[in-house]
């Protein structure tokens, strides 16, 4: 896909398990700053929302598919959250909102339910409803779907020496989709944004 002057080249997902960390928003913000000419487009996870989904369904079987709609809802309330937190950032829950979040010089967070339900839902290869899905999976598909042609992934571990996104699943850095969701996108690299969010591992797609 042809990039357009206000088109995403990268989507960076956010770990969840950030959100509580106290030196995170001074992070992301200086962080972000090194994107500012790449169009970012944010994707946060669930993190203690989605482990509270995680409990009731353990506890209560409330089966794969409706845990995992529970738990995308959490990913429109984190994207908010995040939103929140920082300035300059700004929640949207449809692509055709993004290139006006750019053109008012702001970053957007996406909150994907919408997207999930109305356009993933409605294609060839919609993301399966289970708990082996995460937000790893989820961005990438955002990422394809916006024609983003790099991915980055911020989280509390590195890449425990995988080389390729099918190395990564199997180390559980990923989730099991992520290798084959993620193919498509040129580039994947893996922050560990506790440590040094300068060094980076990239995932191969093999």
């Amino acid at each position: 896909m042809r990039q357009g002057p206000t088109d995403p080249k990268v989507v960076v997902k956010v770990g969840g398990s950030l959100l509580l960390w106290p030196e995170f928003p001074p992070r992301l913000e200086a962080y972000l700053e090194t994107l500012k000419n790449d169009h970012p487009v944010l994707v946060v996870g669930g993190g203690p929302a989605a482990d509270f989904i995680r409990e009731v369904d353990s506890a209560h079987e409330l089966g794969e598919e409706r845990s995992h709609a529970l738990a995308i809802r959490t990913l429109d309330l984190t994207a908010h959250v995040l939103a929140s937190l920082i300035p300059g950032l700004c929640a949207v829950s449809r692509p055709k909102e993004i290139p006006n979040v750019f053109e008012d010089r702001l970053i957007p967070v996406f909150a994907p339910r919408w997207f999930l339900d109305n356009v993933d839902r409605g294609g060839n290869d919609p993301l399966k409803a289970s708990w082996e899905v995460t937000t790893d999976s989820i961005a990438a598909r955002i990422a394809e779907s916006l024609g983003a042609d790099r991915l980055v992934l911020l989280k509390s571990t590195d890449a425990k020496g995988a080389k390729s996104a099918k190395d990564a699943a199997k180390l559980g850095v990923v989730d099991a989709s992520f290798p084959e969701i993620s193919a498509r996108i040129k580039r994947v690299e893996l922050v560990n944004f506790r440590a040094n969010p300068r060094t980076l591992d990239v995932l191969n797609p093999a």
